[in-house]
């Protein structure tokens, strides 16, 4: 896809919609098929398909997706952030361990950074 020409794609829908729609799943599964992550990307381009398919206008589809988007975004960020939380329960832990076990400069250092992310 390294020579994707966007006009002659639009240029394809409008005279040749059949064809545009083959290409377009061609170009799809050659991406998905060089991927490492090939079973994560066929479940996607389901997800999206069947989107596609319930979908009663092209515009209404590009508004599923949108949201599909969106929602999966805002899950990601929510587990990233309880993530963030976490480790950094953990090392105050540890830190509060260090220091009562330890009164060596690393110690103090490792327990002073941690108060400053805070």
């Amino acid at each position: 896809m390294g020579d994707f020409d966007f006009n002659e794609w639009i240029e394809l829908a409008k005279v040749a919609p059949d064809e545009f729609e083959r290409r377009r799943r061609d170009a799809v599964e050659s991406l998905i098929s060089s991927s490492d992550n090939v079973r994560l990307l066929r479940g996607l381009q389901c997800n999206i398909d069947m989107e596609r398919v319930r979908a009663p206008t092209p515009l209404k589809s590009c508004l599923r997706l949108s949201n599909l988007m969106f929602n999966t975004f805002s899950v990601m960020l929510a587990e990233a952030s309880e993530a963030v939380s976490l480790s950094s329960h953990v090392v105050r832990g540890i830190t509060a361990s260090a220091s009562k076990q330890s009164k060596h400069p690393i110690a103090r250092n490792v327990k002073k950074n941690a108060q400053m992310s805070d």
